[in-house]
């Protein structure tokens, strides 16, 4: 349990870094520029002389003007940006078009407004789908924006706690990194896996990703990455009582922060509380060596006012601990937590060490204060990061051996017919027979079995089907009359075309869904609809076909209501109990007429919930609103 608690307070301490390195890789890509020294000034006059660029040459400056402000003016950022995104649509310049769109979601990211920052991430991955079939483009520019994207994506996920598809995602940039051999670029994701699966309890993933962090830096000569994955590894020796391997790498770790003091103000404290703690490890205790890295950490952390602070008033506590000196170390532990409002699963391990001191200054009553916080964060932690495995591959793997079976399953039906027709020339022939007649009743249930499921399978591939061509049938028809008479205003259509598509795509079999489970996916898709609330209650043990089946209902009644009710407002509810989960969407639109009761989108929604024994109930009155009710027995 003290294992997992020290685990849960490192992520306060690794969020900060986190952030630097993954904005890096996103804003600069495999070559890291610094554009604090373009000519910004010069390419502004040169827009502003007698002969201005045209063209090509245009956008090309606007993008570069784009670039060059980022980090600086985001009013002169979004000027230069919209100028240039407006020029490549009329120059079809698709390459210029995504690093825009990209460099917005960073300008939402850095604003921490996740929701835009995905929303940009998600066009632009879109426009590069695009790029993936113009011959324009080489393999190594599509490469090189996906990987791009995928980084910047991974760090939105990130920041937002959902560390699974943070590292789906940047395990989807390091294969492209590896393909180019862009040292650098492998060195800051390896190093940020490690970091998540750290945060997540798994050691051993985190090790090796260190490990290979360490070796890619150790390749590019990178020494801050050398210290950084060091620094990782350290909490994991300590945390498995490998004191001579924690020991080792300390060493080494802090050679480099001392020697860098004066730039690495902030890292350089927690390096110090890393070498308290590994002087208090049982059986290689040596106090005075701890006193003297405590005394320079906490001069420190009172000079600077940085993020992870609580980090070496921890160590500065358990450091008094170990002495028996009580007071200090409540004095010290009081430093490390954040108002209940605010508190993390970090602060889980300094409740802790608030009750260990309270306990043996006799404070019982603040003992179990802080030890029922405890609980409590951890619970919540918990909760929050409940996941679930289900993936597309595994579907279409699925799918793919039913109909093998059942190509497999005719073939010996054939075969066993024969057979048993050979077989009644003799009495011997008659015994055989019965036999066979046994196995092929057994083999014709199989078949029968295999065949539903496939039936089922079809069914659902024609319902996705026609959820594609009501959402982009309207679309794609408008574009081509636009193509044909010439209008203005086609590729703005085509773009949003494709990103439609993605969102169907996305919503048919959603990602959120796959690695987070249905309260997650339900979360998220809500954000996405305006006007729209989510709210859940209670937990339930939901097979993911059961899950999958609820968000899809969700996804059609929503869509109906914004399509048919005039609505402004939608709640969606999802109550789980032990026995059953009701999903519940409801509008304050025109009410549902009772001819549209048997409409086509409820009748999917009765197809979908059939099998599960699931019931449909419908509430409404006109100009009342409508709440529509799905309930699944568990």
């Amino acid at each position: 349990m003290w294992k997992d608690l020290t685990i849960f307070a490192l992520i306060m301490n690794i969020r900060k870094t986190l952030t630097i390195l993954l904005l890096t890789v996103c804003l600069y890509g495999k070559a890291y520029n610094d554009y604090r020294n373009a000519k910004v000034d010069s390419l502004e006059a040169l827009l502003k002389s007698a002969n201005p660029p045209k063209g090509d040459d245009l956008l090309r400056a606007y993008d570069e003007l784009m670039r060059g402000w980022l980090p600086f003016d985001s009013a002169k950022t979004v000027d230069y940006g919209k100028k240039a995104l407006a020029l490549s649509y009329k120059r079809n310049g698709l390459r210029v078009r995504q690093d825009i769109l990209r460099r917005f979601g960073l300008m939402h990211y850095a604003r921490e407004e996740f929701d835009e920052a995905l929303r940009y991430f998600n066009w632009a991955l879109a426009i590069v789908d695009s790029m993936s079939h113009d011959k324009r483009y080489t393999q190594e520019n599509i490469d090189d924006c996906y990987s791009c994207l995928y980084g910047a994506i991974g760090n939105v996920y990130n920041l937002q706690d959902k560390h699974n598809l943070a590292i789906h995602y940047y395990q989807l940039a390091l294969p492209i990194f590896e393909k180019y051999n862009w040292l650098e670029s492998q060195t800051i994701l390896y190093h940020n896996i490690g970091e998540l699966y750290l945060t997540m309890g798994n050691l051993q993933e985190a090790e090796r990703n260190y490990q290979m962090a360490l070796k890619k830096s150790e390749a590019s000569g990178d020494s801050l990455m050398m210290a950084l994955g060091r620094k990782g590894l350290i909490k994991i020796y300590k945390d498995q009582d490998d004191y001579e391997k924690a020991r080792r790498t300390a060493e080494k770790c802090y050679a480099y922060y001392h020697a860098h003091r004066s730039e690495e103000k902030e890292d350089y404290p927690v390096v110090l509380a890393s070498m308290v703690r590994l002087n208090l490890m049982k059986g290689h205790e040596n106090l005075p060596l701890a006193k003297t890295y405590a005394k320079k950490a906490l001069s420190l952390a009172d000079s600077l006012r940085f993020e992870n602070q609580s980090d070496v008033y921890a160590a500065c506590a358990e450091l008094a601990m170990a002495e028996h000196q009580w007071q200090q170390a409540l004095n010290y532990a009081l430093h490390t937590i954040h108002p209940d409002s605010l508190a993390t699963s970090a602060d889980a391990s300094c409740y802790r060490l608030l009750a260990e001191i309270y306990t043996q200054l006799g404070q019982k009553d603040k003992a179990c204060l802080y030890i029922n916080k405890m609980y409590e964060v951890l619970n919540r932690y918990a909760t929050d990061h409940y996941q679930s495995g289900l993936s597309q591959m595994q579907v279409l793997y699925d799918t793919e051996k039913k109909e093998a079976q059942i190509a497999a399953l005719d073939k010996e039906r054939t075969l066993y017919r024969w057979l048993l027709l050979a077989a009644g020339f003799a009495i011997v022939a008659l015994v055989a027979g019965c036999i066979l007649i046994v196995i092929m009743h057994q083999r014709k249930k199989a078949l029968l079995a295999a065949k539903v499921a496939l039936k089922t399978e079809s069914k659902e591939r024609h319902i996705l089907a026609r959820d594609l061509h009501d959402s982009l049938g309207g679309m794609l028809s408008l574009l081509r009359l636009k193509l044909e008479t010439k209008e203005d205003g086609a590729m703005h259509l085509l773009d949003d075309t494709i990103v439609e598509l993605r969102r169907v795509s996305h919503h048919l079999m959603p990602e959120e869904l796959l690695r987070s489970g249905l309260t997650s996916a339900l979360r998220d898709f809500s954000i996405s609809i305006p006007g729209a609330r989510f709210q859940s209650t209670g937990q339930a043990d939901m097979s993911k076909e059961q899950e999958l089946v609820l968000y899809r209902c969700a996804y059609e009644l929503v869509n109906n209501a914004l399509k048919h009710s005039k609505a402004s407002h939608i709640d969606i509810q999802l109550m789980m109990e032990q026995k059953q989960a009701t999903l519940t969407v409801s509008d304050n639109g025109q009410g549902l007429p009772q001819t549209s009761h048997q409409g086509m989108g409820l009748q999917n929604i009765r197809e979908r919930i059939e099998p599960y024994h699931g019931e449909l109930r419908i509430i409404t009155n006109e100009g009342q609103g409508t709440e529509i009710n799905v309930t699944l027995p568990l």
